[in-house]
């Protein structure tokens, strides 16, 4: 959080090797993403209608913030156009855009 979307870069500028798609001696992480920053939200609130009657509000809401969070960079080392850039947002799935849901529920 808080780096540029260009800013995430693989170290050293990624130059295309020879014998490029073979299999390397790179270490794990070595090519650092840019993270995720998801808040999320929850409220809910109980009102007492009569003594048997009960009415329940929820509401739960995702990505509370709007932060933009980008998948990783691409890494596919043929592609030297795209190599080692955020070139998409994450899905809902994975912190994407923000979404919400309300609920009324009534116990009797």
């Amino acid at each position: 959080m808080g780096r540029a979307r260009d800013s995430v870069r693989c170290p050293g500028g990624a130059p295309t090797p020879v014998g490029a798609g073979r299999f390397g001696n790179a270490g794990v992480g070595s090519l650092e993403g840019p993270g995720t920053a998801a808040v999320s939200l929850g409220l809910a609130k109980v009102f007492t209608v009569t003594e048997g009657v009960h009415v329940r509000f929820e509401s739960t809401f995702t990505n509370v913030l709007n932060h933009t969070n980008f998948l990783p960079p691409a890494t596919q080392i043929d592609n030297t156009s795209t190599f080692g850039q955020l070139t998409a947002p994450q899905t809902a799935e994975n912190a994407g855009n923000r979404t919400g849901q309300l609920a009324l529920r009534v116990d009797f």
